[in-house]
């Protein structure tokens, strides 16, 4: 009667805590799915305030209005630059935006390093994500040291200094690979910063 006394205090902690050596099933929360809401509103969000203003409603056009004005202000370097979309300017310009599509690819590429429960929930649609040419890449990355990762996250910046300093005239197709460029190496160090959201890597 002792032992089956101890024995269910016992599995009373196994439930509370969780096995000895594993995470507790309920304290366990992906970081993937907050990653990806942050990368939706990213991509999103300077779309959506063009199109909250075309709709002419009160406040949803002031909300897109200001978006606008705030990003333009404090965000964006060169808002004049911005993609039209129903008579309304983007709430930044064509190289900000393109920056969200490089964070995207980067989303899409680390997720070659993740364990294999994850990669099976969340399906990564581009193909070349898949190449063991891509995989060594990203690994041979991911073994640096994280201020490394950090340097190559920033100079691709420098890129977008000198095409505003010495191309002001750049097309817009310009503007958006020079940003998904940096949007990139950007995405790729926070993601491998991100807590939680590669397996150890020993």
């Amino acid at each position: 009667m002792i032992n089956g006394l101890a024995k269910r205090q016992g599995d009373t902690e196994k439930e509370r805590h969780g096995d000895a050596g594993r995470p507790s099933p309920v304290l366990h929360v992906s970081p993937a799915p907050l990653l990806i809401a942050i990368l939706l509103v990213l991509f999103f969000g300077p779309l959506a305030a063009p199109l909250f203003q075309a709709t002419q409603l009160p406040l949803v056009a002031d909300s897109g209005a200001l978006a606008r004005d705030l990003l333009a202000r404090y965000i964006c370097p060169t808002p004049a630059k911005s993609y039209i979309v129903l008579g309304y300017p983007m709430a930044v310009c064509a190289r900000c935006w393109g920056a969200t599509i490089g964070l995207w690819l980067a989303w899409l590429l680390i997720g070659r390093t993740m364990d294999d429960a994850r990669r099976t929930k969340w399906r990564w649609p581009l193909v070349v994500a898949g190449s063991p040419s891509v995989t060594r890449w990203l690994n041979s990355y991911l073994a640096l040291a994280w201020l490394a990762r950090l340097l190559l996250g920033a100079v691709p910046f420098l890129l977008w200094v000198a095409e505003i300093s010495w191309w002001p005239a750049a097309p817009y197709a310009v503007l958006l690979l020079n940003g998904a460029f940096a949007g990139l190496w950007a995405g790729l160090f926070f993601c491998s910063t991100w807590p939680g959201l590669l397996h150890n890597r020993g």
